[in-house]
Formats: structure tokens, sequence, C-alpha cells
């Protein structure tokens, strides 16, 4: 499939993987529609991939909302005449043992993450089926398959939104022009980690080795153009499946030590909701978890080359 002038919605797309991945589209010459709850952030990256001489719809969405989610098809649909591709990229995160949130945090991000990531998918399907064609890539997480008791709110979500992924592909089998993909990242460095709500008592970082958002954004292309039941990106990352599928209980145990372990660092931090109400009125791509500026640059350049099969 080819990306030049393909009218593709990305949601999230005002930080992290959302982020990278409107970019990478526009570098395709694909035409945008560009959601998230933020305008102020999702102005800034629709300037910079009008830079790269594409169109670009800005859509403020709180993919929780119904009838927002709705308009955000209709607006498309009214402004392009179709959808080829929708990448559903939305996440928010709760750190800290269960109970230590509160309800209202529980069911925002059940709303965001479980609720919303299945009203974007039916919002895609319905217009899907009406033209004859399209391309749902939902982005999940290795939690979708590995535990990790100090995000179990936010993993359990990951386990919902793999879930439905697998039931939509059996869904549109008989529809060879109808696809759904699935995406499952590793630990990423984005800003995620800064706007999850915290009750741990210390600051959240990524799980090293974090990927550059910029190696997950080629893989959603390449699921893009072809289709695939799920897919990961990283040595590590794709060592860890390996080896779950010869020792699953010991694999979980390992990967639920190590990323329980390693998503805190030893600074404190106080408690509290983060960006699960609130949008931040900025986004950025980076987290600036990744150390060495030879490192960081080796990341971004994998996933700016040809996306990866």
């Amino acid at each position: 499939m080819r990306f030049r002038n393909a009218v593709v919605v990305v949601t999230g797309a005002s930080s992290g993987i959302g982020r990278a991945t409107a970019s990478a589209f526009a570098g395709e010459g694909a035409v945008l529609v560009l959601a998230s709850r933020s305008r102020s952030a999702l102005e800034d990256v629709a300037r910079e991939c009008r830079a790269l001489g594409v169109e670009v719809l800005v859509v403020p969405t709180d993919i929780a909302d119904p009838a927002a989610v709705g308009g955000l098809a209709g607006a498309a649909v009214r402004r392009f005449g179709r959808i080829d591709i929708w990448v559903e990229a939305v996440a928010v995160g709760i750190a800290g043992p269960l109970g230590s949130e509160s309800v209202e945090e529980i069911r925002r991000l059940v709303d965001t993450n479980v609720f919303g990531t299945v009203l974007s998918a039916r919002a895609a399907l319905t217009v899907f089926q009406r033209q004859g064609h399209g391309r749902l890539v939902l982005v999940g997480s290795l939690l979708s398959i590995f535990p990790n008791p100090l995000v179990p709110l936010y993993s359990m979500s990951k386990f919902a939104i793999r879930g439905l992924a697998l039931n939509l592909q059996q869904q549109v089998a008989g529809q060879p022009r109808i696809r759904v993909g699935l995406v499952l990242p590793g630990p990423v460095d984005t800003p995620f980690f800064q706007r999850a709500a915290n009750h741990t008592g210390h600051r959240l970082r990524a799980i090293p080795p974090a990927y550059a958002p910029e190696r997950l954004a080629a893989r959603i292309l390449a699921v893009a153009r072809r289709p695939r039941r799920q897919v990961t990106t990283g040595v590590v990352s794709h060592l860890a499946l390996v080896a779950h599928r010869l020792a699953p209980r010991a694999t979980e145990a390992v990967v639920a030590r190590w990323s329980a372990t390693f998503v805190t660092g030893p600074q404190p931090a106080a408690a509290g909701p983060g960006a699960l109400f609130e949008p931040p009125p900025a986004g950025s791509t980076h987290g600036g978890y990744r150390r060495g500026r030879i490192r960081r640059r080796l990341g971004e350049r994998l996933g700016l080359g040809s996306p990866p099969t």
C-alpha cells in the first residue's frame, strides 16, 4: 500500500508514539486527520506536518466521548471523502499498587484506554464497511502479555485492547479490503511516564531499554501497509516473546520483577493524577529517557528509514 494522498486518522497525535506516527505518515505524503484532547498541542504537530507539504485537519477529541469520536470520523469524511487508515494510539496510565488510586482515576483510565478504543474501532470500521476498504491499527503493549504489578490497571486495559484486536481480525476475515493490525510496543521513550497518575512515591521512568518512538512509528506504518496479527519491535521485545512461548510462567515472573523495579527511579515524587483529567497544553515526541547522543540518533534514524516488515 502506498501512503501518498492516503487519508490517515491518528488519535493521540499530540505526543509520544502518536506524534511520531503522524510525522512518519506526513513524510510519506499522507493526508492527516490529527486527534487528541489538546488543540494547542495538535496545532504544533500540524505545523510540523504541513511543513512537509501535506494537508492536515486538526480535530480536538476526547476518545472517551462517543459524540466526539463520531464527530472525528464525520469531520474526516466530510473534508476528504473517506478514511483509508485509522491509527488508535491514545493511552493514559496509573502507577501504583491496586488500591492506591482513586475510583475516579480508575474510571478515567478504563474510559480512555478501553471504552475509547472500542469507540474508535467502531467508528473506523463503520466507515470502512460503508466505503468498502480501510485499515485499522490498534496500538497495545507488551503488557497485554506480560504482567507488571506496579501498573496493574494499565496492563489490564492493554489486555482488553489485545482481545478486541484479535476478535476484530476474525470479524473482518472474509473482507480482504478491510484489515485490522495490532502493534505491541515494549518500553518507549515518550512523555507517557511523566503524565501518568503516580501513586508509587517515586518518579516514573521508561523501563530500559527504552526504544525511540520513531521506531514504533515505522512499525505502525509497516502494519498499515501489510496488516499483521500482532507485532512488536526491538531485539529485547522479540526475545521476551520467544522466551514466553518456551517458558511462560518463568518469563512472566522475570519480566514482572524487572519492569516493576525499573519503572520507578530513586527520586521521590508526590502522588497525583498526572494528565488523566486535564491534557497538557504542549506535547513532545520524546521523554528523555534514552542516554547517550549516539543511541538517541541511531534509534530515530532507524525509525526514519524504511519501515520494517
